[in-house]
């Protein structure tokens, strides 16, 4: 359930919620991936950290001494399908894969934009439409890096027959 949008602050309060959230998911998997010497996959994952705590900053001050709605955990937890509070009991295991890490990133950049995407087209508001807009802008731009890493990042999935056959000694990767 998605709330409406009915004012900036509001839609500040959610955002902020979101680059939150974010910012701690995006350094959980850049730290996972390094620790595994994945580090193609882990500079993507500190560029979007970097990129969610950097919109963070830029939204603090924005509303710095605007008073903004205090937020309830079901009003964002549609972004990442649990509460808060019980997330880590949601997700308790990292994914077990680059690829499992990218597409959870994907997923969840998707939601953040159906629903900036959402606010832009149905708020009342022009002034949270515009603002909606700008945040699904960046919400594009970072769906566009996830997709493109998962374009080049090798399917760790291994075709057992084909090995079996002799027809390949071992996973064929693309790089």
């Amino acid at each position: 359930m998605r709330p409406a949008m009915n004012s900036v602050p509001e839609l500040y309060a959610h955002a902020l919620a979101v680059e939150r959230e974010a910012a701690v998911r995006y350094r959980e998997f850049a730290q996972w991936m390094h620790d595994l010497g994945i580090d193609h996959v882990a500079v993507l994952f500190d560029h979007l950290q970097e990129e969610e705590a950097k919109h963070l900053r830029r939204l603090e001050q924005e509303t710095d001494g605007m008073p903004l709605p205090e937020l309830s955990p079901w009003q964002y937890a549609w972004l990442f399908t649990s509460l808060p509070d019980t997330i880590e009991q949601a997700f308790p295991l990292m994914p077990q894969n680059t690829r499992d890490a990218l597409a959870f990133a994907l997923a969840a950049e998707r939601r953040a934009q159906r629903f900036f995407d959402t606010v832009a087209s149905e708020a009342e508001d022009q002034a949270v439409r515009e603002l909606a807009s700008e945040m699904l802008a960046e919400e594009c731009q970072h769906i566009e890096e996830i997709e493109h890493q998962l374009e080049i990042e090798p399917d760790p999935a291994v075709d057992w027959n084909l090995v079996y056959e002799g027809t390949r000694a071992r996973p064929e990767l693309r790089a």
